[in-house]
Parts: structure tokens; C-alpha cells; sequence
């Protein structure tokens, strides 16, 4: 009887791949993910309520737990979408980049039409007082940041990760040919900047060192660092595995044709999980040592002005340092089952699916929205009107003499 020969890993091919491969596609994680963006919108909205009404009824805090927890799950799930749709040549970078840029570029348009223009002059039309009124707009979205709840253009942080790996992965035909690729290669500094110029506004702005005009608010990335930092781990694991495979003798060609095979798939969904744990793991313990740091800075504990730091101190701590992006990777460690389970190399014959699952998913966030809205309404119009009435009073007196 012979002896069964172990194929090298490198040696995989179409021809003599492993038969595994996950049931989840890019497909199945996209409806996760825009599942997960109905949870955000709510979760905003709830968070919004609980800012005009801290006493709200028990049930509407617990929904928003499970909103917030479900939520965290929307990026890294398109992300994990984007990456296998780019990785397995499904759509062109060119498209994608396009796609991204364009609704990242929708979404400024929206927020600076909403707060600009619809708040702007119907706050200006009920006080008269224009400056007022943007002076209150400026604080509200502080405060909105502060609490976390003004991150929401995850286009921004898709567009990003899409031209990091743009300028990884693409080999140019015209310019940046030859030995001006690395120039090329060089470009992708240019989006770890990007993430590195958000991270340091959001600081900067939580110890209220500076105040960012709005058109920045949008601007900002959403995810938290170790996140990207996890993209880039993952953009790395295919470098390497490329600088190994071409210092075999083989071609890039031939590598694009070893990343569609099985095998590949599921070194990379196995990769993936550990690189989650890591990252967790190192997001935790900067989560930890970030909130002693900032209580101790903020109550003078390491100028000795305190004895010791209380629970209310650091639990005001900690709800700074994870606005900074900090500790919201933690969670990712729930979505590991789900990209075991997932293969990049799953395709579908009929692509029409990919163009309806955003229409619905814009719908259903969309009804998620309006009906959010609708019942928080109802349940704090009282709140709302008092609160408006004490803004408004003090206008209307100065405008009858």
C-alpha cells in the first residue's frame, strides 16, 4: 500500500486543493453587516434619548445595550465583506474606491446640509439669534462626541482600508511602472496617516484642547485602532505569504491563482481568528492602563492631589478612553466563530443579489430611523418641549425689549 504524499502548501493548486471550504461568502457577511447597521441607527437614537432624559424606562436602556453590542459588529463585518470581495478579484479596486469615496462623499453632503442649513436657520427663524444658535449646534456635537455617538461615516474607514490594500496589492500599467512601483507602494502611508490624524483629533478634542469646525465630524474614522491595526495584520499575512511564494521561483499570476484555492481561504479565515484574540488581548490592556493614566491625569492622583482613584473616576475614564477608539475592539472576539466559518473564495453565479441586499438594507435602516424617531417622539415630547422652551425664553425676552 503507498504511502499517501503531503502536498506542500505551496504547491496547492486548483488541481489538488483541499475540499473544505467555509459555508459563509462575502454575500452572507454584508447582510450580517448591514443587519448590524439597523442596530446602530437605533442604538444613535436611543443614545440621543437618553442625552435629552437620563431617567429612561428600563426597557429602553436594555434595548440599547443590545443595539450598542450588535452595532460594534457592522464594520469589521463589510470590512471582512470588502476584503474577500478585493482579495478574490471579484470587482476592481477602481470600483470599489469609487463606490466608497462617493457615499463617504454623500454623507459629508448630508451632515452639512442637516446642521448647516435645515438646523442652522430654523434654530436662527425661532430664536433670532443666528450666532446663538450655531454656538449651540457647536456644543451639541461635542457633547454628542463625547458620549461616542457622533462616529457614523463608516464609508470613510471602508474607503480607507480599500486604498491601503490599493496601493499593496495593484501593479500599475502606465506611471508607476518598473522600479517607481515602490513609489507607488509608498502611497499607502498616506491612509495609516489619515487613521492616525483622526485618532489624535478625537483625543485632542476629548480633553477639549481643541474644538474641530463640523465639516471635521464626518471626516473621522469610526473604527477603533485596533481594528485597523488588525487590517493591517491581515494585509500583511498576504504580503508575506506573496514574498515567500515568488521567492520560490513562481509568478505573481500563479500566486492569484493559489489565493483562490481552498486552502489558502482557510489559512486566512484561521490567521484572521488568532490575529482577533492578539489584538483583542493588546486593546484590553490598553483599555486599562489608558483609564488609570487619564484618571490619574485629570484628578492630579500622580501629583499626589488624591489618595486614590474611585470607581466614579475611572468609570469617567473609561467612557472618555473608548471614545478615543480605544476598548471597542475587545468585542470583536464574538465574530470569531463566524469567520472561521467564512471562506473568501465562496462565489455566487447570480450577482444580483449584491445590488438588491443594499437597496433593502438602506430601506431597513432607513424604517429603523423614521420609526426610532417617531416612538422617541412620543415618549420625550414633554422633555423636549421644556427644554426647548428653556432655550428659546431667554430670546424672546431680549427680543420684546
Amino acid at each position: 500500500m503507498s504511502k499517501k504524499v503531503k502536498i506542500k502548501i505551496f504547491d496547492r493548486n486548483v488541481s489538488n486543493d483541499i475540499r473544505y471550504r467555509g459555508p459563509l461568502s462575502y454575500r452572507h457577511l454584508q447582510i450580517l453587516a448591514w443587519l448590524a447597521v439597523s442596530f446602530t441607527v437605533l442604538n444613535r437614537l436611543i443614545e440621543l434619548g437618553i442625552m435629552i432624559d437620563p431617567n429612561q424606562p428600563e426597557w429602553v436602556l436594555t434595548l440599547n445595550s443590545v443595539a450598542a453590542f450588535f452595532s460594534q459588529f457592522m464594520l469589521p463585518l463589510f470590512l471582512f465583506a470588502n476584503f474577500a470581495i478585493l482579495l478574490d478579484h471579484k470587482i476592481p479596486f477602481k470600483v470599489q474606491l469609487l463606490k466608497f469615496g462617493g457615499l463617504s462623499l454623500l454623507i459629508i453632503i448630508l451632515f452639512m446640509l442637516v446642521t448647516e442649513h435645515y438646523m442652522l436657520e430654523l434654530g436662527t427663524v425661532i430664536v433670532g439669534d443666528q450666532a446663538a444658535v450655531q454656538a449651540w449646534i457647536d456644543d451639541l456635537m461635542l457633547d454628542l462626541m463625547h458620549n461616542g455617538a457622533l462616529f457614523f461615516n463608516f464609508f470613510i474607514d471602508m474607503f480607507l482600508c480599500t486604498l491601503l490594500l490599493f496601493f499593496l496589492e495593484y501593479t500599475p500599467k502606465k506611471v508607476f511602472t518598473g522600479k517607481k512601483r515602490y513609489i507607488f507602494r509608498a502611497f499607502a502611508i498616506l491612509p495609516i496617516l489619515y487613521e492616525a490624524g483622526s485618532l489624535v483629533i478625537r483625543v485632542l478634542t476629548f480633553y477639549d484642547r481643541i474644538k474641530p469646525p463640523l465639516i471635521v465630524y464626518p471626516l473621522l474614522t469610526t473604527k477603533p485602532l485596533m481594528s485597523f491595526v488588525l487590517f493591517l495584520t491581515l494585509v500583511l499575512f498576504i504580503k508575506v505569504r506573496e514574498f515567500r511564494f515568488r521567492r520560490k521561483g513562481k509568478t505573481k499570476e500563479e500566486f492569484y491563482a493559489f489565493t483562490k484555492t481552498n486552502v489558502n481561504s482557510l489559512h486566512f479565515s484561521i490567521y484572521a481568528s488568532v490575529m482577533i484574540l492578539v489584538t483583542a488581548f493588546i486593546d484590553f490592556v490598553l483599555f486599562a492602563i489608558l483609564i488609570v493614566f487619564d484618571a490619574g491625569y485629570k484628578t492630579g492622583y500622580f501629583e499626589g492631589a488624591t489618595n486614590e482613584l474611585t470607581e466614579a473616576m475611572l468609570l469617567s475614564s473609561s467612557q472618555g478612553v473608548y471614545g478615543w477608539g480605544i476598548g471597542g475592539h475587545i468585542s470583536m472576539i464574538a465574530i470569531i466563530p463566524i469567520i472561521l466559518l467564512f471562506s473568501y473564495t465562496r462565489r455566487h453565479k447570480d450577482r444580483r443579489p449584491d445590488l438588491i441586499i443594499p437597496v433593502f438594507g438602506v430601506i431597513l435602516a432607513a424604517f429603523v430611523g423614521i420609526e426610532g424617531l417617531h416612538q422617541g417622539l412620543l415618549m420625550n415630547i414633554p422633555i423636549i418641549l421644556s427644554k426647548l422652551s428653556e432655550f428659546i425664553t431667554p430670546y424672546l425676552g431680549l427680543m420684546q425689549t
